[in-house]
């Protein structure tokens, strides 16, 4: 029986990339069209397995229940979109709706709406025709209402909430945080956001994306989230993040509930639980404030995945041309199942390539080279159908991942219970650690007294913590009179340790007895694991232990880092130091010389450096 099928043309005033954001974000648009909420399943086998179908939907319509095997998205950035769903039951054999967009002549777009419906009786083909064109014109008015909303700011074509938010608590909440002298424009945005915002705005909402948005520095705004917990405005849950497709697997509540894998249904890949790339910190805005029911409309997308540039589902046997960017560059081809190949878009070189998918993890050539907006011809030799994509590298994120987060003093502050589960050591792919020392303070307990001693070291940690946190570090612990701290970069932690050498100078002037005693630093970066230990989190593996003996070669005054670390600063912070040395130095367990480099602060030279190191501190 032929399908019905019913199309719409939609001239927009706007660029294909200016309204592609929103109008692919179709969890969203099928709210706003009228659509209803769906429930998914994983796929287990049976016909799905060769058409490469991940998820099974559940809803219902016109009084229908439906359930249907849906493929992976496929589409190609900025130009087209569509998605095919093979229905199991109910009126309808198979469902398929796409979008495809056009550039004018005078700048706008010409927006195609397709939508495809098979009845499955053709006494149901003018139910099909009547709900096809009332789907398709929905869409087609919602296509212009977004191409208005972004070319004059006209009224947003987002849901208004839902339900009435309970406006004296968010007021009462946006003047607690206040209080606390959090920025008002920051303060500001997130009280309007939950008094105002649609439903899927504050269910998950991610800190980082939204300051790029609101225009706000990105640290005050996740200190306000972070605060908001605490005035009951929002809850903070931690996102199980893949790392392919980068979209939420699942969430917890708290840290210690983190297993060390995680699976992705869709990518049909398990991944480690690294902190700076699977977890995520997003907030969801408190049930007390508005209750907003947890619903999904749409599990695919390319608004789910804007660092994938194009997707294709290629069944068993078969193959597919996808399109390749045109901007030249480093990207990667992924398939289904975790296969990974390099791709090099240059001038110059072919229009065309070919590679073949020989198993779930292996692609054939793993290299390949193409002209800019080319294609690349893809054979699915593997006895299940698997979805391709063309990815972005080094596509800017906006998590605030777990390390970030757990390097905060305010959080470790505020969330002192926020610890991970004691057996189960995580990986932070890579982290900076910092080591201090302050030298010369064993003979001023001796000479001056425990009090006035005591008092110094108090004040000198007082100042190194100020520093650190206000570079975005945390102090993991002390230990005597040193301390261990850790950043979430190597620049950033060298940053933070020249100026602890530059206000330690000041210190040392200012402080009774502190031309006595001198400070000294060593920092390392590289891979280690986050595990509670006394009831905190704390760092350990063969970066700290590069970290602490590093810090052992310094000289008071100094900082001692890796050569390539000082290589990589950017101009104006090379210039604020001077190398004093290079050497080398092992390490027990490291089957590499460490190449170091001992630098002081150009302003403060030797006044700093009072006489070497204390061993015995």
């Amino acid at each position: 029986m032929a399908s019905v099928i019913v199309t719409s043309e939609v001239t927009l005033a706007s660029s294909a990339e200016d309204v592609w954001p929103l109008i692919t974000d179709t969890d969203r648009t099928n709210r706003l069209i009228g659509g209803r909420p769906v429930t998914y399943r994983p796929v287990e086998g049976g016909a799905a397995t060769a058409t490469g179908a991940r998820f099974v939907g559940e809803t219902n319509a016109g009084g229908f229940a439906l359930a249907y095997e849906e493929q992976p998205f496929e589409w190609t950035l900025h130009k087209s979109f569509s998605v095919h769903r093979r229905m199991l039951g109910g009126p309808l054999t198979a469902y398929t709706f796409g979008i495809r967009l056009e550039p004018t002549s005078d700048g706008g777009t010409r927006a195609t709406v397709r939508l495809e419906l098979a009845p499955r009786h053709w006494l149901l083909r003018p139910v099909a025709q009547i709900e096809g064109r009332k789907f398709v014109r929905n869409f087609a008015k919602l296509a212009s209402m977004i191409d208005a909303h972004v070319r004059d700011n006209a009224p947003s074509p987002y849901l208004e909430p839902a339900s009435e938010p309970d406006a004296a608590r968010i007021s009462w909440g946006r003047a607690a945080l206040l209080e606390r002298g959090l920025a008002e424009p920051v303060v500001d945005a997130v009280a309007e956001l939950l008094a105002s915002g649609a439903d899927s705005d504050v269910v998950r909402m991610r800190p980082f994306e939204l300051a790029e948005r609101w225009g706000t520095d990105k640290v005050e705004t996740l200190r306000v989230f972070l605060h908001a917990v605490g005035a009951g405005l929002v809850e903070l849950r931690w996102a199980l993040v893949c790392p392919s497709c980068r979209t939420a697997n699942d969430q917890v509540e708290t840290l210690a509930e983190l297993g060390d894998e995680s699976h992705c249904q869709l990518c049909d890949i398990s991944y480690g639980i690294d902190l700076d790339r699977a977890v995520e910190a997003t907030f969801a805005v408190h049930s007390a404030v508005r209750e907003v029911p947890t619903r999904m409309f749409c599990i695919g997308g390319p608004a789910r995945t804007p660092h994938v540039l194009a997707q294709a589902n290629v069944e068993v046997g078969q193959a597919r041309d996808v399109a390749c960017p045109e901007e030249p560059g480093r990207y990667r081809v992924f398939v289904r199942g975790g296969a990974l190949a390099s791709l090099e878009v240059e001038a110059g070189a072919p229009e065309r390539a070919e590679i073949r998918v020989t198993a779930a993890d292996a692609l054939s050539p793993a290299e390949l080279r193409i002209a800019p907006g080319g294609v690349v011809h893809v054979m699915n030799e593997t006895d299940e159908g698997r979805h391709v994509k063309v990815e972005r590298l080094g596509y800017a994120s906006l998590a605030a991942t777990a390390h970030v987060v757990t390097l905060m003093g305010e959080f470790r502050r505020l969330f002192s219970r926020e610890i991970l589960k004691p057996s189960t050591p995580l990986k932070v792919a890579r982290c900076a650690v910092l080591f201090s020392d302050l030298t010369g303070s064993t003979a001023l307990y001796t000479h001056a007294g425990d009090a006035a001693a005591f008092r110094l070291v108090d004040d000198h940690f007082d100042l190194l913590r100020s520093i650190i946190e206000a570079a975005g570090g945390t102090i993991v612990k002390t230990m005597g009179d040193a301390v261990m701290a850790s950043f979430s970069d190597a620049i950033t932690c060298a940053r933070a340790a020249f100026e602890c050498q530059r206000r330690f100078d000041a210190f040392r002037r200012e402080h009774e007895h502190g031309a006595e005693t001198g400070l000294k630093l060593g920092l390392f970066a590289g891979p280690c694991y986050v595990v509670t230990a006394n009831g905190t989190i704390d760092y350990f593996g063969q970066t700290v232990n590069c970290a602490a003996r590093v810090q052992h070669l310094a000289q008071s005054g100094e900082i001692v880092l890796e050569q390539d670390v000082l290589a990589q600063l950017p101009p104006a912070l090379r210039a604020e130091v001077d190398e004093l040395e290079r050497f080398e130095t092992t390490v027990k367990g490291v089957a590499a010389p460490l190449r170091l480099s001992r630098v002081a602060l150009a302003e403060v030279g030797a006044s700093a450096r009072p006489g070497g190191s204390d061993a015995a501190t």
